[in-house]
């Protein structure tokens, strides 16, 4: 599951609909212990959407064994809150400007 998670570390997505920009999300894996074997870590992924009006949503989790987040970006798409009538669409975002827009936004709070 690492490898499939790389593209999350640390990223930031464009999120459009009809080619328009309406967001950026920005995902990280940080390593978690969870029930119900907290000796052990595990990796979840975090992302949060930053809106283009300055607004943004409250962080959210994906920690398997689905992985639905990572299969919906992995599809390049992005549904906000499961609201199937707001499907945008979702790209990386490469570098530099990754960098800047993480500057900018920065991880999700969580």
């Amino acid at each position: 599951m690492a490898r499939r998670l790389d593209p999350f570390r640390e990223s930031v997505w464009e999120l459009s609909q009809h080619g328009k920009t309406t967001a950026y999300l920005t995902t990280e894996v940080i390593r978690m212990r969870s029930f119900p074997f907290f000796w052990i870590k595990r990796e979840w992924l975090w992302y949060q959407v930053n809106w283009l009006d300055g607004q943004k949503d409250r962080p959210e989790e994906d920690y398997g064994p689905h992985w639905h987040t990572v299969t919906e970006r992995e599809a390049g798409k992005f549904t906000p809150d499961g609201d199937d009538d707001l499907a945008l669409d979702a790209t990386p975002v490469p570098e530099p400007a990754r960098h800047q827009l993480w500057t900018q936004y920065g991880p999700p709070s969580h």
